[in-house]
C-alpha cells in the first residue's frame, strides 16, 4: 500500500511548548458581534444550498467542515461548549446533510468548503470572522486564511500539520504495522462492487468511529464513549471520504504559512499519531501565533480535554471571565 494512501487517515501530532502570541495593535477592532438569529437555516449561495446551523451567544466563531464527509452534527458535538460564549456557524459540505446535492466530483474537495465558507460567510453580513477547523479542517483553514485573509479576524488550528509528504507516510507504516494492516483491509473491503451506497456510508462510520478514530486517542479505552457522544448524531459518507484520499498526493502549506497575517492560535495533542514537532511547524511559520499543547489527548483536545479546550479557546477570543 502506497505511503499517500495514509495521507487522510493521519492527520495530526506535536509536541511540547508554548510559545505567546504577537502583540497586537491596541487600538485594532475588536472582533464582530453581530446578533444572529438562532437556528436552522438553508441558503441558496452561487447556485449552492448550503444548510447552515448558528447556536449561542456572543462573538461569531464560524467552523471550517471536514471535506471527507462529515455533517454539522459532528463538529457540533465537539464544541458545544462554546456556545456558552461565541455564536457557533456550522454548515454541511456539499452532499452532506441538509447542503445540496454533489453534482461534480470537485463538490466533495476541500475548494469547495472554502467556497461555500466565503460565500455564508458574506451572506451573513459578516466581514470579518474568527474561525476554527479540526484535522483536515485546520488544513483547510490554512488554505482559506492565505486565500482570504482580510477575511479572518482570528484562526483557530486544532490539530492540523504544514505538510504530510511521502515520507511521512512510510513512517507511519514503519512506526505503526498494526494500523497499516487494519487500512489495507478496511479499503479491500470498500472496494467491493456488491456494496451499495448506504452500506459504505454505514461501514465507512463505523471504521471511523469503532475502528480508527480510538486509535488517535491518548486512552483508547476511553474513547467509545466520548466518541458517540460527540459523533452520535453525525452523518458520514464514504463517497467524500474517497475523493479526499485521492484528492491530491500530498499537502505542503509550507510556502503559505509565512504570508498569513491572521491572529492564531495553534493547538495539538501530545499523544497524536504524528510526532508531536510537527503541528510546531505550522505555529514556528506563523508570523502570530500562540501554540498550546493538551497533554493528555490525542487528537481529540475538544472531548479528550473539554474543559481545557473550552478555556483555551475562550481565553485567546477575549470571552474569559477577567482575572481576580
Amino acid at each position: 500500500m502506497g505511503a499517500v494512501e495514509f495521507r487522510w487517515c493521519v492527520l495530526v501530532v506535536l509536541a511540547l511548548a508554548h510559545a505567546g502570541c504577537s502583540d497586537r495593535d491596541e487600538t485594532s477592532p475588536a472582533p464582530e458581534r453581530p446578533r444572529l438569529a438562532e437556528g436552522s437555516f438553508t441558503a441558496e449561495l452561487g447556485g449552492v444550498g448550503v444548510h447552515y446551523e448558528v447556536h449561542g451567544q456572543g462573538p461569531v466563531l464560524m467552523t471550517v467542515p471536514n471535506s471527507w464527509g462529515l455533517s454539522l452534527q459532528g463538529l457540533r458535538g465537539m464544541y458545544r461548549p462554546l456556545e456558552e460564549r461565541l455564536t457557533l456557524v456550522y454548515f454541511d459540505p456539499r452532499g452532506m446533510g441538509g447542503s445540496s446535492a454533489v453534482g461534480e466530483e470537485s463538490d466533495r474537495g476541500m475548494a469547495a468548503v472554502r467556497d461555500d465558507f466565503e460565500a455564508l460567510r458574506a451572506h451573513l453580513g459578516l466581514q470579518r470572522v474568527n474561525a476554527i477547523g479540526w484535522s483536515n479542517g485546520a488544513m483547510n483553514l490554512i488554505l482559506l486564511a492565505r486565500q482570504h485573509p482580510d477575511s479572518l479576524e482570528s484562526a483557530t488550528f486544532v490539530h492540523t500539520v504544514a505538510r504530510f509528504t511521502p515520507d511521512d507516510g512510510r513512517t507511519i507504516q514503519e512506526e505503526h504495522p498494526d494500523f497499516v494492516r487494519k487500512v489495507v483491509a478496511f479499503r479491500k473491503e470498500m472496494e467491493n462492487p456488491a456494496l451499495g451506497e448506504e452500506q459504505r456510508d454505514a461501514r465507512q462510520r463505523a471504521w471511523w468511529l469503532e475502528e480508527y478514530f480510538p486509535l488517535l486517542f491518548a486512552d483508547p479505552d476511553a474513547a467509545a464513549q466520548k466518541l458517540v457522544a460527540a459523533f452520535g448524531e453525525a452523518r458520514f459518507s464514504a463517497a467524500h471520504a474517497r475523493f479526499a484520499n485521492g484528492e491530491a498526493p500530498t499537502f505542503d502549506s509550507r510556502e503559505d504559512l509565512a504570508a498569513i497575517p491572521v491572529r492564531s492560535l495553534v493547538i495539538a495533542g501530545a499523544h497524536d499519531m504524528l510526532p508531536p514537532e510537527r503541528v510546531k511547524e505550522v505555529h514556528d511559520a506563523l508570523p502570530d501565533s500562540t501554540y498550546l499543547v493538551f497533554e493528555k489527548s490525542g487528537h481529540f483536545a475538544p472531548i479528550e480535554e473539554p474543559e481545557a479546550f473550552r478555556a483555551a479557546v475562550f481565553a485567546f477570543l477575549g470571552v474569559s471571565d477577567p482575572p481576580r
